[in-house]
């Protein structure tokens, strides 16, 4: 999930924890409104883990998209976002006249869960999927395959210097409403030929959505898998997707 997407999660978010009804007619007030407060979520330092030896030849887009996450992997009543433009054959969207507002600072923090070809250019392939579930919650895979080894770890590096360096950081959505971030760490998932996991609490107007992602390598490919809602995932839930979608990679690797 994109900070675009974790922006329009907490608007969406804060509906669900906003109740009005109607009072008797001697109460003061015939519409009250409750705010129901975030809850408090653990999070951990991070901490970079290094990229064992890789090695293998890269995958282009038609094998990416073989070996992504279906819904069989998936938790129960979720569905897949359809690209407008690759999957319906829409136009892709017009430019809006209207401004947009969003920011980050530090402006390198806007970088954290981008996909992984965002986040290190280069590579020969990438894909991104997006799900949605019930109660606002969503799940993202993003994909990139790099020509060498060489070139791969430099991205699985790359990666977890920005997340280092953006424990703490803010920002606006493209309305200008500020939201704050915080990073942190998780236990080493042991995915793939190596990996890490992260945790991102995103706050607004007393709103919280919590996403935990795992970055994995496979060979020269890289997959990022993460879960977002207004309560942590189950981490067994996340790993097992995490290592479906390791596994689906190595399937397709030469």
């Amino acid at each position: 999930m994109t900070r675009r997407s974790l922006a329009l999660g907490l608007t969406a978010t804060a509906a669900l924890f906003v109740v009005t009804g109607c009072g008797s007619d001697d109460s003061p007030s015939a519409d009250t409104t409750t705010q129901v407060s975030a809850p408090q979520v653990g999070l951990a330092p991070f901490t970079a883990a290094p990229a064992a030896p890789l090695s293998g030849a890269p995958l282009d887009r038609d094998a990416l998209q073989r070996a992504a996450l279906t819904l069989s992997e998936l938790p129960a009543d979720f569905d897949i976002v359809p690209d407008p433009v690759d999957d319906l054959g829409l136009a892709p969207a017009p430019e809006s006249s209207e401004a947009d507002k969003s920011s980050t600072d530090p402006a390198v923090c806007a970088q954290v869960l981008a996909p992984i070809a965002t986040q290190a250019a280069g590579s020969v392939a990438d894909l991104s999927d997006m799900f949605t579930g019930p109660d606002f919650t969503s799940i993202d895979q993003d994909s990139a395959s790099y020509a060498d080894g060489a070139a791969a770890a430099a991205a699985f590096e790359k990666l977890q210097t920005t997340l280092a360096g953006c424990a703490e950081y803010s920002g606006t959505d493209a309305d200008g409403t500020t939201i704050t971030y915080r990073v942190g760490g998780a236990s080493d998932p042991n995915v793939g030929d190596a990996s890490f996991a992260f945790r991102i609490i995103t706050e607004s107007g007393g709103f919280t959505l919590v996403a935990d992602a795992i970055v994995a390598a496979v060979g020269t490919t890289l997959t990022q898998v993460s879960a977002t809602a207004p309560s942590p995932i189950a981490p067994d839930v996340l790993h097992s997707m995490a290592s479906a979608a390791a596994d689906r990679l190595r399937a397709q690797t030469p």
